[in-house]
């Protein structure tokens, strides 16, 4: 094995190491007592609002990762899918939910990105919104609008569903996860939430591929 693998390998353990050392993997051992004098319900809860925030942060990320990784090269991905299987657990620690939730969500972002990858130009989107819900979705959408000449739009369901009007000529569809909106150049249109949802418009300069 060459020095560049010795590395990337002593790096992955030290990284397992430190996930083991903040609570990703439960040992067999008991539990180190706490701090005299803490209390655990002394530790800072999250309101609402930061709560949706983190949500909206960790989406950003998550798409930032699945942008990077559809452009990496096949030993980067590898190397990706390596700390995946490593974070599962391993002999002497007990089957923690989250260490597996965390290895599997990985390997889904790993799946999304070659999947990003693999996509032909017609089906990238040169530009989208933000992952809107029900309370932030702006009024804009909910009352008639369109997009420019050359544009298409793909309204995405994330969660929920969304009524998707289009005014000329006339339909109402309810869209939902895996049965994306399309919206096309200059077509008058508005949307209304069903519930609660989560949602996101992409931009095309060319008809999409759905």
């Amino acid at each position: 094995m060459g020095d560049g693998n010795t590395e990337t390998r002593q790096l992955l353990e030290r990284s397992i190491a430190m996930w083991d050392s903040e609570g990703g993997a439960s040992s067999n051992e008991p539990p180190a007592p706490m701090e005299p004098g803490r209390d655990r319900e002394q530790d800072p809860q999250l309101s609402n609002a930061e709560l949706v925030n983190l949500r909206v942060r960790v989406i950003a990320l998550e798409n930032l990762v699945i942008a990077l990784m559809s452009q990496a090269s096949n030993q980067e991905v590898d190397i990706a899918k390596e700390m995946a299987a490593l974070i599962l657990p391993r002999p002497g620690y007990k089957q923690h939910p989250l260490t597996i939730k965390a290895a599997e969500h990985m390997s889904d972002l790993l799946d999304r990105a070659a999947r990003f990858k693999s996509m032909p130009p017609s089906a990238v989107p040169y530009k989208s919104t933000r992952v809107f819900d029900e309370n932030t979705l702006p009024a804009g959408f909910r009352k008639e609008h369109m997009t420019k000449a050359g544009v298409w739009g793909v309204i995405r369901v994330l969660e929920g569903q969304l009524r998707y009007e289009v005014l000329d000529p006339v339909s109402d569809t309810v869209i939902e996860p895996g049965v994306p909106g399309l919206i096309l150049p200059e077509q008058p249109h508005r949307v209304e939430p069903i519930g609660q949802m989560r949602m996101l418009v992409e931009f095309y300069n060319q008809l999409p591929s759905l």
